[in-house]
């Protein structure tokens, strides 16, 4: 009986919580998209999409699949961006974001070339 109990312990800590992720939600809003969230599928990615006309921006926010991170809208008058990110609430705002990783990568290059 001791034994069932430690081995069901066992695989209840052992098991992973879930990799739901969290993201800003929003459409059509013409504020950043920071107070509504949403917990995205485990094959999604946070996306933030921003489109400018005549100097009014609009931005949308959510949840989308990895392959529609690289389409990008053609309206006539209006540029669109669409970005795409994978942590926690990473889809806040329309400023470009380096990733914890890349930072090392990038300086470690900039050493290779200028010292």
């Amino acid at each position: 009986m001791n034994c069932l109990v430690v081995l069901v312990a066992g695989l209840i800590l052992s098991a992973s919580p879930g990799s739901s992720l969290k993201c800003y939600s929003c459409l059509g809003s013409t504020e950043r998209c920071v107070t509504d969230t949403i917990n995205c599928s485990a094959r999604e990615r946070c996306v933030l999409v921003v489109a400018e006309a005549a100097y009014v921006k609009v931005y949308g926010a959510g949840c989308v699949r990895p392959a529609d991170c690289s389409v990008r809208p053609n309206i006539t008058g209006a540029s669109v961006s669409v970005s795409c990110c994978d942590t926690d609430l990473c889809n806040a705002s329309d400023q470009v974001k380096l990733s914890l990783l890349l930072f090392p990568a990038l300086v470690s290059v900039w050493f290779a070339i200028f010292m």
